[in-house]
């Protein structure tokens, strides 16, 4: 098949599946990170953060019983104690921006799964010792269950989510690996907004 055919049955191909505009709702997430040990003296607690972030979806394919979106989501950033050796070593903040695709089944309760790339942005304030910050860009995957009101205009909806990274920093041999290594290793989150 050609180039030009490719071209004309994609172009036919988003015409006749209905489309239909997407979704817009306010995520507040808790993040779980994941305590560190350097060379078995120097201990870092695990740090948990919270937040409100943003998420749309633009809908490309929409077969009424099963959807299928692109994601953004934007979290800025939140900060937590950053705990060594059980005092307090500063502060440790983590935010991040995502791209993304889900698929929503619509039965009784919706079910949402989706994976999406995350640049997350790793921060900690020592106070006297200074600032720094790294960026680690890592896939996560989601899964989710909620409800929708079906509306005729707009639908309200409510989901419960868990997110996980499908890759993980190990190495904590500079201060950039210890911030990455320190970085969420799990999500759980109440998202809520309209369908239109």
């Amino acid at each position: 098949m050609s180039l030009f055919h490719r071209i004309q049955v994609i172009a036919f191909a988003v015409c006749v599946l209905p489309v239909s505009a997407g979704e817009l709702g306010l995520l507040y997430t808790k993040q779980f990170g994941k305590a560190q040990t350097i060379a078995s003296t120097d201990k870092y607690d695990a740090v948990d953060t919270a937040n409100i972030g943003l998420r749309g979806s633009f809908s490309v394919v929409d077969l009424k019983v099963v959807e299928f979106s692109f994601t953004g989501t934007y979290q800025p950033k939140a900060e937590q104690d950053l705990i060594r050796n059980g005092a307090n070593f500063g502060k440790y903040g983590v935010g991040y921006a995502a791209l993304g695709a889900q698929v929503d089944w619509k039965l009784l309760l919706n079910l949402n799964a989706g994976v999406e790339m995350r640049r997350e942005t790793l921060s900690w304030d020592l106070g006297a010792l200074g600032k720094d910050e790294s960026t680690l860009t890592r896939p996560w995957a989601r899964a989710g269950i909620g409800f929708s009101v079906p509306l005729p205009v707009v639908s309200p909806f409510v989901r419960l989510e868990v997110a996980v990274p499908l890759s993980k920093e190990d190495r904590t041999s500079t201060p950039d690996s210890i911030r990455k290594a320190l970085a969420p290793q799990l999500q759980v989150g109440l998202y809520a907004g309209i369908r239109f």
